[in-house]
């Protein structure tokens, strides 16, 4: 099997590993309520499934990231995708809330360990300059899933059980590892002697590499801006327009279509010009979306139009972003992007909390204004501090027209 071939099966076993983890970590959304009339679960703590899932998820990816860069990638992956369907099956068995809460922090683990280090993998085995391309894949499964994961758990919940969604994932698990077997390399690719690993530490790396530590901050704020208007959606379409879970769920069904969409698009633009500048420019014409859309709440199909144009922005700047960070300290790779995993994670918690009290406080506008900002910081920041590492390692400050193939 030639070189060329070897990556062409390598990127859809990545995506749908990706597809999976993405599946999972949403398909409680739709199943609350089931979950709840059979189990001793609150309705109103089931919000806690996702938390929980969370936190194992960003106290976990950094520790596996730094692993992948000592140990073996593979392994890790392997055993992440061992653990997270074995976990995901248990929360199809749970009688208790208890019980449920930790089988679903077990598959944050198992996530914690899949995620970051498939984007290390693709950042290992595909040329920068086509890598904008192969995060773009990988990011539109990750996003593909919440697309029909919502209303495919939905579906299999009213069919049979909402433990039969959980079930299903499990299923698809084995398929996923099966697959990793056999298409992820057992080595990393050999690296120049200028970037042989070296001994510091995962804290070290972070708080000595100025690039590196804002890159946390970006990851941050512009995730934690998507989720702060993303987590009060359905408040804002039922509260502005009437709109009922029906509904609501359709604007997102084209939100996340467009997310798909700018995602594959932000890589391929990535991969034509600076990644950075594809990352400032998404940023910021994410920023003035949803600014609009929380300001300009007065016609049903202008919200709709803001609201797939800010998804789209908002998912074409990830792919460029996530290339960027993969080769910020190509030593560091699976560090560097687990910590940046982690950063999402606490920034969405932080963000979806804080916008949570600005509506009690206030009018919906002042969430689209905090999120807009915090996009607008983004884009600032990439531009001004951001510095983009060529293919070899080099620094470079303009863009080179690239064929894109790998």
């Amino acid at each position: 099997m030639t070189h060329r071939m070897r990556k062409r099966r390598l990127l859809p076993v990545l995506a749908f590993c990706s597809f999976l983890v993405g599946f999972d970590a949403i398909a409680t959304v739709p199943l609350l309520p089931s979950i709840s009339a059979s189990t001793d679960m609150p309705l109103e703590s089931g919000g806690l499934l996702y938390a929980g899932y969370a936190a194992a998820y960003a106290l976990t990816a950094p520790v596996m990231g730094y692993l992948s860069d000592r140990l073996t990638r593979k392994g890790i992956l392997l055993t992440g995708l061992l653990l997270f369907g074995a976990a995901t099956a248990l929360v199809g068995t749970g009688e208790t809330f208890a019980a449920l809460l930790l089988f679903r922090a077990l598959t944050g683990i198992g996530a914690g360990m899949i995620e970051p280090v498939v984007y290390a993998v693709a950042g290992d085995h595909y040329a920068y300059e086509a890598r904008g391309r192969v995060m773009g894949i990988i990011t539109a499964a990750l996003i593909a899933s919440s697309v029909v994961g919502v209303p495919l758990a939905g579906a299999i919940s009213e069919a049979s059980s909402w433990r039969w969604t959980f079930r299903s994932i499990a299923v698809l698990a084995p398929l996923a590892l099966a697959a990793a077997i056999a298409a992820v390399p057992a080595r990393r690719p050999e690296r120049p002697p200028g970037e042989q690993t070296g001994e510091r530490t995962p804290f070290r790396l972070v708080v000595s590499n100025p690039t590196v530590f804002l890159s946390l901050l970006v990851s941050f704020l512009y995730y934690g801006a998507l989720q702060g208007m993303f987590a009060l959606a359905g408040v804002f379409y039922h509260t502005h327009y009437g709109l009922e879970a029906g509904g609501t769920g359709l604007v997102l069904l084209a939100a996340g279509i467009s997310s798909v969409a700018g995602s594959l698009l932000g890589g391929k633009w990535a991969d034509r010009w600076l990644k950075r500048r594809v990352v400032a420019a998404a940023g910021a014409a994410a920023g003035v979306f949803v600014f609009l859309l929380g300001l300009l709440a007065h016609n049903l199909w202008l919200s709709v139009l803001l609201h797939v144009l800010w998804a789209a922005f908002y998912a074409a700047g990830q792919s460029a972003f996530t290339a960027l960070v993969s080769e910020l300290d190509p030593r560091s790779r699976g560090t560097v992007l687990s910590f940046n995993s982690s950063a999402m994670y606490i920034g969405a918690s932080a963000m979806s909390a804080l916008a949570a009290a600005l509506l009690e406080a206030g009018p919906f506008w002042t969430i689209g204004l905090m999120c807009g900002l915090a996009d607008l910081l983004v884009a600032a920041i990439v531009l001004s501090a951001v510095r983009e590492r060529g293919a070899a390692g080099r620094r470079v400050s303009g863009g080179l027209p690239r064929d894109g193939r790998f």
